[in-house]
């Protein structure tokens, strides 16, 4: 039997999928080849394991073409240990439904509540569409059919390809990896989008920021809870000088800003609600928020959220949690100031403009990518630890956003007097 383009031997003796990465793709996928090790098996066993992975090694190289994004590995391709060969229950035998399959694949992955609410409707759009729930007699076709209703319908060739066809693939996959279906009728199936068209840089500009920053520091907050008045008055200053998601800092709680070996930090981490990665990190603050007043905002949080009261909300949910609300409310409020240029998003901004002061004040890449919790570039960066000391150094190169005007020690918002 031959094996499958690109399947080949690895030094141990077994087999790997090995994808070279088109060099036009490398500095936004972070490697110069993909690959993924098999272990030792038959050539046929190598095959068949080999097939998810190198439809989402694929598919990874298309989300690269349409641009660079955060975390090129959102969805860790997992390869099944082969079960030793035995003769298959009736139970087995039987055609599992495709929910039930999509409900096995949370069950072992555990995604993130938001993929969960994100995907859920998805699966349930394509079992609507087709009429039935048995995935075995899902075809190619059918999926190539699914495809074109949705754009009929309205979606975007984007939304279809990232979210609608992304979905169907891992779930399809795991499926096969696990030995519930013996083909994935997603894989290969894909949308042709065309590139952005970016008139200008995903940054927010000088005066952007400014007026973002400056609009902050208004007593006039409007009739607003106080909840959301610290919201507007922090996030954006904390994201001005961290790089963070505003949603990890929206979740933050009193006791997430710490001290460490004398440093004052903030500690990122899942167990406030959920980070990109699923890892937690810490990032030292810089003088400019101490001085601000910041620590005293935390003290009074205690162990609850700093910008959001749970008493207040509906109850919330895993996927729709009031986090996410701070950071929607964020961002409609931004764009009310007047930063509505479609070409920059009201809260990412920061993460972009973060990265290009920190390359201004020479911060070195493997340094700012760890503060912004960006994914490794290479298996020796994820190495050893980041002390935070050395972080504490790299964040004090950052300068100054001076805004003009002042901080007003009289409001209960604003934290300590400091000239900006």
């Amino acid at each position: 039997m031959r094996l499958m383009t690109h399947v080949r031997r690895s030094s141990d003796g077994g087999f790997e999928v090995r994808i070279v990465v088109p060099a036009g793709l490398r500095s936004t996928i972070g490697k110069t080849n993909l690959t993924r090790r098999l272990g030792r098996l038959s050539k046929s066993d190598a095959n068949r394991l080999a097939a998810p992975v190198i439809q989402q090694f694929h598919d990874l190289i298309e989300r690269a073409k349409a641009g660079p994004f955060d975390n090129p590995f959102p969805l860790p391709v997992a390869v099944a240990t082969l079960p030793q060969p035995s003769k298959p229950s009736p139970r087995q035998a039987s055609s599992p439904k495709l929910m039930a399959i999509f409900d096995g694949y949370l069950r072992e992955r555990q995604p993130s509540p938001a993929t969960i609410k994100r995907w859920r409707p998805v699966i349930t759009h394509l079992v609507d569409y087709l009429g039935h729930d048995d995935p075995r007699s899902i075809s190619a076709e059918d999926i190539i059919g699914w495809k074109e209703a949705l754009a009929r319908q309205g979606a975007s060739g984007r939304t279809i390809r990232e979210v609608y066809l992304a979905a169907a693939k891992v779930v399809f996959a795991w499926g096969v990896e696990n030995r519930k279906l013996d083909t994935n009728p997603a894989a290969g199936v894909s949308v042709r989008v065309p590139k952005r068209h970016r008139p200008r840089g995903p940054s927010f500009t000088s005066a952007e920021a400014r007026t973002i920053l400056s609009a902050s520091l208004s007593r006039d907050q409007g009739k607003i809870s106080r909840e959301h008045a610290l919201a507007r008055r922090w996030i954006p200053w904390m994201c001005a000088y961290s790089g963070a998601r505003v949603g990890e800092i929206a979740q933050m709680r009193g006791r997430d800003i710490i001290e460490a070996e004398g440093i004052w930090a903030m500690r990122i981490t899942p167990e406030a609600g959920s980070t990109k990665s699923g890892q937690a990190r810490i990032v030292p603050l810089h003088p400019h928020l101490v001085e601000q007043g910041l620590l005293r905002i935390a003290e009074q949080a205690g162990d609850g959220p700093i910008f959001y009261d749970p008493a207040r909300g509906r109850g919330g949910s895993a996927g729709n949690a009031h986090y996410r609300k701070v950071g929607e409310r964020l961002a409609a409020w931004v764009r009310d100031l007047g930063v509505d240029d479609p070409h920059v998003q009201p809260n990412h901004g920061w993460r972009h403009l973060y990265k290009t002061l920190a390359r201004r004040a020479g911060m070195e890449p493997e340094v700012r990518d760890a503060i912004q919790g960006h994914a490794p570039r290479s298996i020796g960066e994820t190495y050893g630890e980041w002390p935070i000391d050395v972080l504490a150094r790299a964040v004090n190169l950052l300068p100054r956003f001076n805004v003009g005007g002042s901080v007003n020690r009289a409001s209960p918002h604003a934290g300590t007097l400091t000239t900006l």
